[in-house]
């Protein structure tokens, strides 16, 4: 049991460690990236609805 305790505490130094070494990014990048994700979100999502529109046109006409 106490094996298992002390592979546990190691575990957990080791996230700390390993988190103390991230980069976090800033306010303006974090909104700069927001603006990047929405605007793909929304590029993709009327990529997709343009698709189903062609392919549910062409569906019509043929049935």
């Amino acid at each position: 049991m106490n094996k298992y305790i002390a592979k546990a505490s190691q575990y957990y130094r080791d996230v700390v460690n390993e988190m103390r070494k991230v980069v976090w990014p800033g306010k303006e990048e974090i909104k700069d990236l927001t603006v990047v994700v929405l605007t793909v979100s929304g590029l993709l999502a009327l990529f997709t609805f343009v698709v189903d529109w062609v392919i549910g046109s062409a569906m019509g006409k043929l049935l």
